[in-house]
């Protein structure tokens, strides 16, 4: 087939042809073909669609749908769904097996041209998605055979997938580690499971390999019911392969705090034959605490905390110390204070109208995140917000940010004087 090609799946020619006429409408589309099911794999095998509309008549399978999608060249390939009538049941099977999205055929001719057209956008997107693949590939990021993250790598990239979560602030975003056991003498099939558990995820959804044959998974929008939904659909899709057990919990913190933990937990989990286990903020805080963990490198979670605050403190105090000694005697009816602990650094001057503070904290313990706050008498708080890598944040950066935050305070008091006069 031509490229912007649509091949239509119908065991009715007749339903085939009308859907036909539904899409004359459609530009930059070359050809539009009709199937019956019989025929439809042997065409898939020697062709490749921009689209597949596939038609599901009260009694067809729907297993057309899982043959399709094991054809490696059509795994990008996006399936619209349609049938006469809406059937729940059928609808969710459907999308469970693979499909991108749906319409029916009493749905207006508009409505059914715009699903087609994001469909079109969504095919377009996926080959943008698989040029960017095969170059992540060459440059051995993602495994060549299931095209998700390798284990060298999964800790470079995940780093980054968390500070950007925890950055934008991204509720319900989570992360969990699944770890297969085989079934008695069965041999496990890291790469059957690999590629079950990345068609499982939804496509801005990651999937990276991890410890132990596990892997780790980043589930956006998700929560515990998104995260146990997942975990179901993998264990039926593997349940005569291996047995999954897997933990969850919601990103609050670094990478590196958070993996040992849910990989700790899954150790247990296998013992005791808890195949699930949803860590919420308050049990994860407390678990970080007590439980005896190690990352790749050996180093307990604490020490590496505590390594940490030392080096960032060694950093910040004397900065701190010699600005408030320089600035005490020079601002008028002012306060200059400085406090440092594991949460925040924090940097003010109090007057009797204004204030301003910079507020320093490092919510992953790789990245410094500075919110410089200004509080005018009669006049609504400006902040100001700056990210940087820890690696960058010197003593001359924080001396320049605290000498800019003086100034303005200075400046703010000036104005303040002049309206209050006038």
């Amino acid at each position: 087939m031509k490229n912007n090609s649509i091949l239509i799946i119908s065991n009715s020619y007749e339903k085939g042809q009308y859907i036909s006429e539904k899409l004359k409408l459609l530009r930059n589309c070359d050809t539009i073909k009709i199937v019956s099911y019989i025929e439809s794999i042997s065409v898939l095998n020697t062709t490749q669609p921009n689209i597949i509309i596939l038609y599901c008549a009260q009694n067809d399978s729907l297993g057309v749908i899982k043959e399709i999608r094991q054809i490696r060249s059509l795994d990008k390939v996006p399936i619209l769904f349609t049938a006469d009538t809406f059937d729940e049941e059928k609808l969710l099977y459907a999308f469970d097996n693979g499909i991108d999205d749906f319409f029916f055929l009493d749905n207006s001719d508009s409505v059914i041209l715009m699903r087609m057209l994001l469909t079109l956008q969504k095919s377009v997107l996926y080959k943008q998605i698989d040029m960017n693949n095969k170059i992540l590939i060459a440059a051995n990021i993602l495994d060549k055979q299931s095209g998700i993250y390798l284990k060298d790598m999964a800790a470079i990239a995940l780093k980054n997938f968390f500070t950007q979560s925890i950055e934008e602030n991204l509720e319900n975003t989570v992360f969990m580690y699944i770890r297969p056991v085989n079934n008695g003498d069965k041999r496990l099939n890291t790469y059957k499971i690999a590629n079950t558990v990345k068609k499982t995820l939804r496509g801005n959804d990651i999937v990276a390999h991890g410890k132990s044959l596990g892997f780790y998974i980043i589930l956006y929008n998700a929560g515990k019911s998104g995260a146990k939904s997942v975990f179901e659909r993998i264990c039926t899709e593997l349940k005569n392969d291996c047995k999954i057990y897997a933990c969850a919990a919601e990103i609050t913190t670094a990478f590196e705090e958070m993996e040992p933990v849910l990989y700790t937990a899954v150790k247990e989990q296998i013992k005791t034959d808890t195949d699930f286990n949803y860590l919420y903020n308050t049990n994860f805080q407390e678990t970080a605490k007590v439980i005896d963990i190690k990352d790749e490198t050996g180093k307990r979670l604490k020490d590496f905390k505590k390594e940490f605050l030392q080096n960032f403190e060694k950093i910040t105090a004397p900065v701190f110390y010699r600005i408030q000694t320089a600035y005490t005697d020079k601002i008028e009816n002012a306060e200059i204070n400085y406090s440092l602990n594991e949460n925040e650094s924090k940097f003010s001057v109090t007057g009797n109208e204004n204030s301003s503070e910079l507020v320093i904290t490092y919510p992953t313990y790789m990245k410094v995140i500075v919110d410089i706050r200004h509080f005018i008498a009669n006049h609504p708080p400006t902040v100001k917000r700056l990210t940087y890598d820890f690696e960058d944040f010197s003593e001359e950066k924080i001396s320049i940010l605290l000498e800019d935050m003086i100034k303005d305070y200075l400046n703010n008091s000036i104005l303040d004087k002049l309206y209050t006069s006038e």
